[in-house]
């Protein structure tokens, strides 16, 4: 089983939509898309990840399906600081670094400045609504590998959002979820792409094949921004 985790294009953030110029870079994410195979499209309920998707669906004649659980963690906000509140993804790099020592895939939320229980609860909800989603596609989910159930696998791209989309990778590989935060960047209409190869007792383990890909755009990574 592949899985693209695709972030939305240029957004107008106001408007929850997208820009002009995200537009276009949508139509390119469509025509990769289009030599990908994607047997599924799935998207934030969020306006600008679903206008990211609707091209991708008209040139897959595919269906756009809703995930809620896909959602921007908006609500994921670290208090104090010069800064004020921000986001738990946007925390400086330099402090997670010094929190290397102890961090570890299980404890990462009980430690300053993230010991919070919004963000405890949280990446809980996300660990369940990730089994729950993979287990719809022969995925399951076993202790810290997965099983694929015979005939299982597929092409799944899954349209959503930077912070989303960074902590659920961190879930998925096993990487505490600040050291992903500080240590990589999802450009907007990026593609990341995660295999579950099979092992050959039956295990199967995620493996990123390509992070933060936007070779489809054809010039650099445009600038980052905010959620």
């Amino acid at each position: 089983m592949r899985l693209y985790i695709i972030r939305h294009a240029e957004p107008a953030y106001p408007e929850d939509a997208l820009t002009a110029r995200g537009h276009r870079q949508a139509r390119a994410l469509a025509r990769r898309l289009a030599r990908e195979g994607i047997d599924h499209l799935y998207s934030s309920p969020l306006g600008r990840a679903v206008e990211t998707a609707r091209p991708a669906a008209e040139a897959l004649g595919l269906a756009v399906e809703i995930e809620p659980w896909t959602r921007e963690i908006e609500d994921w906000w670290i208090p104090g600081g010069p800064e004020g509140e921000l986001p738990a993804w946007q925390v400086d790099g330099a402090a997670i670094r010094a929190l290397v020592p102890g961090l570890s895939p299980e404890n990462w939320h009980r430690l300053p400045p993230f010991d919070l229980p919004v963000l405890r609860q949280g990446f809980a909800g996300l660990r369940t609504a990730s089994a729950a989603f993979l287990a719809r596609h022969g995925c399951m989910a076993e202790a810290r590998h997965y099983r694929l159930k015979p005939g299982a696998g597929g092409r799944l791209a899954v349209f959503c959002h930077a912070g989303f989309g960074l902590t659920w990778l961190a879930h998925l590989l096993e990487i505490p979820a600040p050291l992903v935060w500080a240590g990589f960047a999802l450009p907007p209409a990026s593609v990341t792409t995660v295999d579950f190869a099979t092992l050959p007792d039956g295990r199967a383990a995620p493996r990123c094949l390509g992070l933060a890909d936007v070779a489809h755009l054809g010039r650099p990574a445009p600038a980052l921004q905010g959620l």
